[in-house]
């Protein structure tokens, strides 16, 4: 997964907290999309000042990247209102010509998150082992050179805590939060992983066995792969891993399928994750021998 530090206006992000948005729309002086390898539910990291922090800038809190659009300011405040951070259209307007120093451009592109969390503390770069130019004027990926950098902070927001206050009675943001470390550090797992084995026919039935988990409530493809599936309900890590092999190198790739099984659970406990986890093997047919095994390794 791809995680971005977008440096943001510290001001626009305490009128979201305060009103307990958990939908923004962040607006950026071009209509040129320069993102690459971000995609639906990637995390974009707020980068700015915290309350207590006038000259340091640190991770704030983070969205859940949804849709890119591009917008007029009219668009803008019809379509979204004061989740653009503003109380009114013309302050919203004031805002946008003050940073395009009166050359307000007719469109805009747009960024819209959703599931947004604050941290109660800001997190530094330093303290997850990273460096930031001080005078980043836009963004930075996150975890280009080092995968690990995303989890890091996310194990460091989970020290100090996350923003409940923040939220209305509906909402559950923790929920959201512990199911975005589970995300990471499995997708990291598989990152690390062989690549896929066995040959067209093979891997053409196990693609399509994992598709059709995924069209099941709240199952999701592990990011990178097209066999492994995930499913986190706040209790319990649940792997659907898809399985299919001829007479010939059945051997071998059963001693893939556990492998990978392995290295899921490593991961896990590498990462001090609090959940049980458990596997499942999707099948083509029934065999006995893999359930057998499946069972005796969920305990």
């Amino acid at each position: 997964m791809s995680s971005i530090a977008y440096v943001t206006d510290e001001s626009m992000l305490e009128y979201h907290r305060l009103c307990r948005n958990r939908s923004i729309l962040f607006w950026r002086l071009t209509t040129k999309n320069r993102f690459t390898d971000f995609r639906k539910g990637d995390l974009l990291f707020f980068f700015a000042r915290g309350a207590h922090a006038k000259k340091k800038k640190g991770f704030i809190g983070y969205g859940h990247y949804a849709c890119t659009r591009k917008l007029s300011i009219s668009q803008m405040w019809k379509q979204y209102g004061t989740m653009t951070g503003y109380d009114t259209k013309e302050l919203l307007e004031e805002a946008i010509r003050k940073a395009a120093k009166d050359n307000v451009p007719d469109a805009m592109l747009c960024l819209y998150l959703e599931d947004v969390v604050f941290f109660t503390a800001p997190i530094y770069p330093k303290e997850v082992g990273i460096d930031i130019p001080i005078h980043l004027e836009s963004y930075c990926y996150l975890d280009k050179d080092d995968p690990q950098v995303t989890v890091r902070i996310l194990k460091q927001a989970d020290k100090y805590g996350i923003d409940l206050w923040s939220y209305n009675i509906s909402s559950n943001p923790t929920e959201v939060f512990y199911s975005d470390v589970v995300r990471h550090v499995i997708s990291l797992a598989f990152s690390g992983m062989p690549k896929e084995c066995g040959n067209d026919k093979e891997r053409a039935v196990m693609h399509r066995l994992a598709r059709a988990q995924c069209e099941k409530e709240n199952w999701e493809m592990i990011r990178g792969s097209k066999t492994d599936c995930l499913q986190f309900d706040g209790k319990t890590i649940h792997i659907a891993i898809a399985f299919a092999a001829n007479t010939q190198d059945r051997a071998h790739r059963m001693l893939e399928l556990f492998g990978k099984m392995n290295l899921y659970s490593l991961a896990v406990k590498k990462n001090t994750l609090q959940y049980p986890l458990r596997f499942t093997v999707l099948l083509e047919n029934e065999d006995a021998e893999i359930e057998s095994l499946v069972k005796l390794l969920n305990g």
